[in-house]
């Protein structure tokens, strides 16, 4: 597809979805989207579920009741007709960013002067709309697209500094509160669009003319490596020594020095976070005097082999560490040194829902491999590792991911601060009481846990002379919040598995407004000694949050 069509499908469909949050839909709009052909989008969970949803709303509802349906449900749900006090999807940013949550904020001033400076000025029959609403900043990403030569630039920043600042909330809200088909589809279809714009918009800003893919012999591919090793630490997943709960052979991220090293077709038991956030990291040196910062002595730095899933838990670690407050430097100085090798999965493993929970695709490596029998084929994002591929024939390889996983995370719904507190409360926790032993496990083989202790190392008792040291700790210990005097915040270890599953599928994403905190990996189902599931635990919280939910009047 030539990038001019591209552009003009692109703002279509922002026009599309601009039109159906602008106002009420007359009558003969309806018959045209009644009478359309709703294609697949298997790619997208989301947007697949949207088309379903409105295929449903248009085969169950009578055509002559549509019109009076949809303006009812239009009213109620962004308007908030007949409704208390704040039940509704109000659609302007200024509602989701203020801590007013009122409109005419900073960002109705903010994009307000965005379309001025592109010559754009509100048409006085949308008066009664601001230029901060849904439709509005919808319309303006169309307008970026069908300009002669379209700024990609300009329209990242606005689709990533507005749109997805606040809509992810938004469209979340439309779900809840609307009470048909359509709308709740409209939704589902708006957040999967944002999200593929924005891969799109960042696949069309990156440098083609380095993104190249080659085929490699296993023996030349072991020449690379060894060619990296003068460069790199080389890391993947490999077999140790020891076993694992199911006395399998472990396998752990380490050193490799050719391809039989490499472990690709079956998860690690451990992740890859040992490496850029080590178990024990020391962090200064002290004595009576004085306080030294400790600093990396091997200039080196890591090429990890990783899966997708291990990628995205790459990102939520570095949100942690990097973008919750001031950079944490320990962190941020290992984490700088790391390049990354993608592998694709080429079918799903065993305790996977990577699908689920949208993390079993990304596009933030510098390089993607595959390996087949006698080969192997690598597409060169980053053009520094370009060099070494110089003899290497090329090939038509592209990275592919998987769509399907055997099992299917269901996230529970939590809207409000109301539903926060029921879920926190449900009985269905402490039936893990008598199941979870609070050996910390889970935590020990997650790629987004992050959590850890500092203590005070003394070389000799009859000095001061010492370090400090952070070492990872586990919110699943029976101590983890044992203060001084004995108490414990979190006192059974039900109450510890409903911290660490809220903190997975809704508080990460609550806080950082932005995807979930558990990646899918399935790593701790694998590690657990009493083989507690971590998707049954996800699905088992839905249905008893929602049985709740339908017990207990919480809007």
């Amino acid at each position: 597809m030539t990038t001019a069509k591209l552009m003009a499908n692109r703002k279509a469909f922002y026009q599309l979805l601009a039109r159906l949050y602008e106002k009420e839909l007359s009558p003969k709009f309806i018959q045209q989207l009644a009478h359309l052909t709703y294609p697949t989008a298997e790619q997208n969970p989301q947007m697949q579920a949207g088309y379903q949803q409105l295929k449903a709303y248009f085969a169950q509802q009578p055509l002559a009741e549509m019109a009076d349906d949809l303006a009812s449900d239009y009213a109620k749900t962004f308007l908030g007709a007949g409704e208390t006090k704040g039940n509704a999807a109000f659609p302007y940013e200024s509602v989701y960013t203020s801590d007013e949550k009122l409109v005419l904020q900073a960002a109705w001033e903010n994009v307000t002067k965005i379309y001025r400076a592109n010559g754009l000025v509100m048409a006085t029959e949308m008066a009664d709309i601001k230029e901060d609403h849904i439709a509005m900043e919808l319309k303006f990403m169309a307008h970026l697209c069908d300009v002669a030569e379209p700024d990609l630039a300009q329209q990242t920043t606005f689709l990533n500094e507005h749109l997805l600042n606040w809509t992810p909330q938004f469209l979340e809200d439309v779900q809840t509160y609307s009470r048909t088909n359509f709308y709740q589809g409209v939704a589902l279809l708006t957040a999967g669009f944002l999200a593929e714009d924005a891969k799109i918009l960042a696949t069309l800003q990156r440098p083609t003319a380095t993104t190249q893919s080659f085929k490699l012999t296993n023996a030349a591919f072991d020449q690379l490596l060894a060619k990296w090793q003068q460069r790199y630490h080389v890391y993947a997943p490999t077999f140790t020594t020891n076993r694992n709960a199911k006395q399998q052979p472990m396998v752990r991220f380490g050193a490799v020095t050719q391809l039989a090293d490499i472990v690709y077709d079956r998860q690690s038991d451990f992740s890859a976070k040992e490496i850029y956030y080590p178990i024990m990291q020391t962090l200064f040196y002290f004595n009576e005097n004085n306080v030294t910062e400790s600093t990396l002595d091997d200039d080196k730095d890591f090429l990890i082999f990783m899966h997708p899933c291990d990628i995205n838990a790459l990102k939520r670690t570095d949100t942690i560490f990097m973008h919750n407050g001031a950079p944490d430097s320990y962190y941020q100085r290992l984490r700088e040194k790391v390049k990354i090798v993608m592998m694709i999965c080429t079918e799903s493993y065993e305790n996977c829902f990577c699908v689920s929970m949208q993390t079993n695709q990304t596009d933030h490596y510098n390089l993607a491999l595959e390996f087949k029998t006698d080969h192997v084929v690598m597409a060169v994002k980053d053009p520094l590792f370009l060099s070494d591929f110089k003899h290497q024939p090329t090939t038509d390889f592209v990275p592919t991911f998987i769509t399907k996983n055997k099992g299917q995370a269901h996230l529970p719904k939590i809207q409000n601060q109301a539903q926060a507190q029921l879920a926190g409360h449900l009985d269905y926790w402490q039936t893990f009481n008598d199941r979870c032993i609070s050996c910390g496990g889970c935590n020990t083989v997650c790629p987004t846990c992050t959590c850890f202790d500092t203590t005070d190392i003394i070389y000799d008792e009859t000095s001061l002379d010492g370090e400090r040291r952070r070492v990872w700790s586990s919110c699943m210990l029976d101590s983890f919040t044992m203060t001084a005097g004995g108490n414990r915040v979190r006192k059974t270890p039900g109450d510890n598995m409903r911290f660490k599953t809220m903190h997975k599928v809704y508080d990460y994403k609550q806080r950082f407004s932005t995807e979930n905190m558990c990646v899918g990996c399935g790593r701790c189902t694998q590690q657990c000694p009493k083989d507690i599931s971590f998707l049954d635990t996800i699905n088992g919280f839905h249905d008893a949050f929602n049985q709740a939910k339908n017990e207990t009047v919480v809007k």
